[in-house]
């Protein structure tokens, strides 16, 4: 990466049973993106998912906890670069992260390519706050199976 990329701090790497157009479509399509996007115990209500798939187009989403309803963490953020079936990028703000006061600038980088008749996908996403790279290492390896699941 060159120096003036964003420092992610998390990156993941999974090979999902899915071909890249439908990875991409699971990024970029605001019913696909709610039927998956949050880890276990969280969801991501449809009414709370504003994407315009292009670049400089939204990306804007709020998550609930299943145990808590009441519990919001939300992202307001816009599409930097995507390519259909092989890249989406997006910086923005989270708002409501547990033990983080005020918003946390986040910027995400997806990369597909073919992997046979699924996708090598790879996750950069950061910087995160101290002390919570390895929830977002954790969240990502949880819903990438919940992605697979929903493009399928």
């Amino acid at each position: 990466m060159a120096a003036t990329d964003p420092e992610y701090d998390v990156e993941h790497t999974e090979v999902l049973d899915v071909p890249p157009a439908a990875v991409f479509a699971a990024f970029t399509d605001p019913d696909v993106f709610a039927r998956w996007y949050g880890p276990e115990g969280v969801r991501t209500p449809r009414e709370e998912v504003e994407i315009d798939a292009r670049v400089g187009g939204v990306l804007r989403f709020a998550m609930t906890l299943d145990a808590d309803p009441s519990f919001r963490s939300a992202f307001d953020g816009t599409f930097t670069a995507l390519v259909p079936g092989r890249l989406v990028a997006a910086g923005g703000a989270w708002v409501g992260v547990p033990g983080v006061d005020g918003p946390w600038a986040s910027q995400l980088r997806v990369e597909l390519a073919p992997a046979g008749d699924g996708t090598r996908v790879v996750v950069r996403e950061g910087p995160h706050p101290a002390g919570s790279a390895e929830l977002g290492r954790q969240s990502w390896r949880s819903m990438l199976p919940r992605l697979a699941r929903a493009a399928a």
